[in-house]
């Protein structure tokens, strides 16, 4: 049996570039929990949106990630063969990843980390005007506000790294090399 791939980490280092190529490569579906977060902020009670408390954020959506994890393995769709990769920077990991690690839906996920702790700000700076495309918000941003957001990213990192070690997630650092990073992964994936 396949399983459901949920790639997770800081802003800016290649998930979504990463679960397109999943998805071209094992003909996945592909979900952004950005764009979940982005019909959720149409409500504007539940405190779910991508201007604020990123933190805040994760804990209002974490039940209702849950829940759609749940949903993208429990029914005919998964098992008939067809699995879904995931990726986003939203994630709770406190009710995200015991979730996902239980008994119940170890064998029907894979988590796969990502972060970019080796760059200095303007490295960081220098590959996301390198990789970034219309799709990317970061793309639209001018030179002194993307500056502003790469300390944030540069945060972002560490804490997702942290919380790598601390749940025994695989991470892989996209710093240096990052395509060929992702395509080593995919690799090793599926083998």
């Amino acid at each position: 049996m396949s399983k459901n791939i949920l790639i997770i980490g800081a802003p800016r280092t290649g998930k979504t570039t990463l679960a397109k190529k999943f998805a071209k490569e094992l003909h996945y579906n592909l979900i952004s929990i950005d764009d979940i977060v982005s019909g959720l902020e149409t409500y504007p009670e539940l405190n779910i949106c991508h201007d604020g408390d990123a933190l805040k954020t994760a804990t209002n959506l974490a039940p209702f990630l849950c829940k759609y994890f749940v949903e993208l393995s429990e029914g005919t769709i998964f098992y008939d063969g067809i699995q879904t990769v995931i990726e986003g920077t939203h994630i709770d990991f406190e009710k995200i990843i015991p979730f996902l690690t239980s008994d119940k839906y170890r064998a029907k996920y894979d988590i796969i980390g990502l972060t970019s702790n080796h760059l200095t700000e303007q490295e960081l700076y220098d590959a996301i005007k390198k990789h970034d495309t219309e799709d990317d918000w970061t793309y639209w941003c001018d030179d002194d506000e993307l500056r502003g957001n790469v300390r944030y990213f540069l945060d972002q990192n560490h804490y997702f790294d942290e919380k790598f070690k601390q749940y025994g997630i695989n991470s892989y650092d996209t710093s240096n090399n990052r395509d060929k990073v992702l395509s080593d992964i995919i690799k090793e994936w599926k083998k």
